[in-house]
């Protein structure tokens, strides 16, 4: 009899139990299909690219696609390498190889967005101006990640650097830098992966666990915006980092172009305004500009103390004319703010590093 009420209760507990779990599965997987995705850090980027078709006829045509990120111990997140996008490495463009031809010169761009954003981002027409105005062939590595600051460049130098070698890398952060931090300063937030890394990684591969926390973080509220909110990277960790980075390139053989970011943005501009009330990257849209320009200043003031190359395009964009024709939004550049962008590194990292022609 009591091995009988054991079965019953077993059958009577099999059965809600597999029902839960079926609904669970079921959730997951209609989460999967949405492509729904959650996280405290960025989980994806989308972009658009102009890539060329040749064949009997040559044609450009336009490929909008996206770049999922994952957690990553040292630079934070990553992108994960996507067939026929990005190469084994994650950064848009082809292969990254250790070996180099003789007589070539080596340019990795390290960024952010605007880096990597455009449907031809500067790097790709930098190659064209340097290959155009010598006879010694020229490697342009696009190696910008939307959302990265200073500190994953940083990272990045350390762990990619020794193996890849470049003659020279242009460093062109900021604006990341002084977005408000999602949680702890980038600096900080090794020690939190680190912490927790296990929680993490299984809330990174399941959907269901990601829409908990996205409704966790809905009932506590977004973040809230003080001036006591912390920067992803202080002034002075900006500064720290940009040396560092100059430094490691230079005990590598290499030379650092450091760049200022371009703008148009104003106070009044619609971005400004979204990103201060809406995603909340920024708290006050009237000291944003000011904020950004001593950004740069710390650009201008470490490349004439360590006597790295500058180029300053936040100054030169801003003598132009037609400067607002030439962002998409204040901060990213369009197709000819790409093709400007090149023609001011051009000479900067040629004189940098300078090729036997």
């Amino acid at each position: 009899m009591a091995f009988m009420r054991e079965s019953v209760l077993i059958r009577a507990w099999l059965g809600p139990a597999a029902a839960t779990l079926a609904l669970l599965l079921a959730a997951e997987l209609g989460l999967r299909c949405a492509g729904f995705r959650y996280a405290r850090h960025p989980v994806a980027m989308r972009y658009v690219m102009t890539l060329a078709h040749v064949g009997v006829e040559q044609t450009l045509y336009q490929k909008r696609f996206r770049i999922d990120y994952i957690l990553d111990p040292v630079l934070l997140w990553r992108p994960l390498p996507r067939p026929g996008v990005t190469n084994s490495e994650g950064f848009v463009g082809p292969e990254w190889s250790s070996d180099k031809p003789a007589g070539s010169a080596r340019v990795m761009a390290l960024g952010d967005s605007c880096t990597v954003a455009g449907e031809t981002p500067y790097p790709a027409r930098l190659a064209e101006e340097l290959s155009r105005r010598g006879k010694s062939p020229w490697q342009v590595w696009n190696a910008g990640v939307g959302s990265w600051s200073s500190y994953q460049g940083r990272r990045l130098l350390e762990t990619r650097l020794p193996r890849f070698r470049p003659d020279v890398v242009t460093i062109y952060f900021g604006w990341n830098d002084h977005w408000l931090a999602w949680s702890v300063p980038d600096k900080d937030m090794a020690r939190h992966l680190d912490r927790q890394w296990r929680t993490l990684k299984l809330v990174e591969k399941s959907r269901l666990l990601q829409a908990l926390l996205r409704m966790a973080d809905a009932v506590r509220g977004g973040r809230r915006l003080s001036k006591a909110a912390p920067m992803r990277v202080s002034l002075q960790d900006y500064e720290e980092n940009l040396r560092a980075m100059v430094r490691m390139v230079r005990d590598s053989g290499g030379e650092a172009v450091l760049v200022t970011a371009p703008t148009t943005l104003a106070p009044r501009h619609p971005l400004a305004r979204a990103l201060c009330e809406q995603t909340r990257n920024f708290g006050d849209p009237e000291r944003l500009s000011a904020v950004h320009a001593d950004y740069n200043d710390v650009v201008r003031r470490v490349a004439l103390e360590v006597g790295a190359p500058l180029a300053d395009m936040a100054a030169a964009f801003s003598r132009m004319k037609d400067a607002e024709a030439l962002f998409t939004d204040g901060i990213h550049l369009t197709a000819e703010g790409h093709r400007r962008a090149a023609r001011l590194l051009e000479p900067v990292v040629r004189k940098a590093r300078r090729p036997k022609d």
